[in-house]
């Protein structure tokens, strides 16, 4: 699911011809999501316990997808240093404001909400010619997925040298495998977890360690086939910022779209013709998305990327990036030390 923290207001020398067949993390239980969402694909393959939870040392560079904020600003320095400069990304509030820009100056509309399975059947039965959709086969990775869904439709779009490439090399590929490529894709991971600490990749670890625990119980329990009591463990790992999810809208290939990457396939939510706004076109679908959030006291957020026409606010959203990447855990760990070496640790919590 999402791959990323909610706001309580809701290496670039590879290249994807090197990286394009790799088995994905440890994939989350299709009944749960994150703010950063499970995977759900049900036929992608799974990591062991130790392997979910290796150190530096012994894998190299963490493979991981580490858990977002969620923040415009975030997801537009994520574009900008993929190499999408040009694109920026607004919050909206209220709904009717996505109208503040043009139509065609919309690139795509990412709503993010409570993940839960839906019973409404997909008329989409097989992978849209021409249309660029991934499955998402890595916990925490969501919003990376979801961006990706958009920019990857907008030909009109320079995505710069690696995403072009990437585009390029995925586009005949089937939505798994395109998410497969995209989970072993250092580049656009990197990029994502620039803004984790090594504490938020040891709290991922060990979500995906205990998940993968609890999934072998159940499993060993059902060949069992004798009842037992459900024991504490073996439920998912859960917390006030889980079980948030993504979704991508975006126009393609004269229809407009609807991606969910714990999907299969895309939903196909209309037709477009000429002089058709593609934006009033799914406003039904995001205002009915939108009540049913609200009224169930849930939080949720609407993202839209936009073309860039305002850069006056860029130098200050690097800096804010740059304390957003600051990693305050070492010097936490040492203060905390020192006042247990004082024994005076009790005193400060108190």
């Amino acid at each position: 699911m999402v791959e990323t923290r909610t706001s309580r207001t809701a290496s670039a020398d590879d290249t994807p011809a090197t990286k394009l067949a790799v088995e994905p993390q440890l994939a989350r239980s299709s009944t749960q999501a994150s703010s950063v969402a499970g995977s759900s694909v049900d036929d992608t393959g799974s990591l062991g316990t130790d392997d979910a939870v290796a150190t530096n040392d012994e894998i190299g560079p963490w493979k991981g997808w580490a858990e977002l904020e969620n923040d415009p600003v975030i997801f537009t320095t994520l574009l900008r240093e993929w190499g999408v400069p040009n694109v920026q990304v607004h919050e909206i509030v209220p709904l009717d404001s996505v109208f503040d820009h043009p139509p065609e100056d919309v690139y795509g509309l990412i709503f993010l909400s409570r993940w839960v399975p839906t019973d409404i059947q997909n008329n989409v039965t097989e992978p849209p010619q021409g249309v660029w959709f991934a499955n998402q086969t890595s916990s925490f990775s969501c919003a990376t997925i979801a961006l990706m869904n958009i920019i990857n439709n907008r030909m009109d779009l320079d995505l710069g040298q690696h995403l072009n490439e990437f585009r390029t090399h995925t586009m005949n590929m089937t939505p798994k495998d395109r998410g497969l490529s995209l989970d072993c894709f250092d580049h656009v991971r990197d990029v994502h977890n620039s803004f984790a600490t090594d504490l938020d990749k040891m709290n991922v670890d060990f979500r995906l360690k205990h998940e993968f625990i609890a999934a072998e119980k159940k499993k060993k329990a059902a060949m069992s086939k004798r009842p037992r009591k459900r024991l504490r463990e073996d439920y998912e790992y859960d917390d006030d910022e889980n079980g948030f999810h993504f979704v991508a809208y975006v126009p393609a290939q004269g229809a407009i779209w609807r991606m969910d990457g714990m999907e299969r396939l895309p939903r196909k939510i209309g037709s477009l013709t000429k002089g058709d706004s593609w934006v009033a076109m799914v406003l039904p679908e995001l205002q009915a998305q939108w009540e049913t959030a609200a009224t169930s006291a849930l939080e949720f957020s609407l993202l839209a990327l936009t073309a860039m026409t305002d850069s006056s606010s860029l130098e200050e959203d690097r800096v804010k990036m740059e304390r957003a990447r600051e990693d305050w855990g070492p010097f936490i760990a040492h203060l905390v030390r020192l006042h247990a070496e004082k024994d005076t640790l009790r005193e400060e919590l108190d």
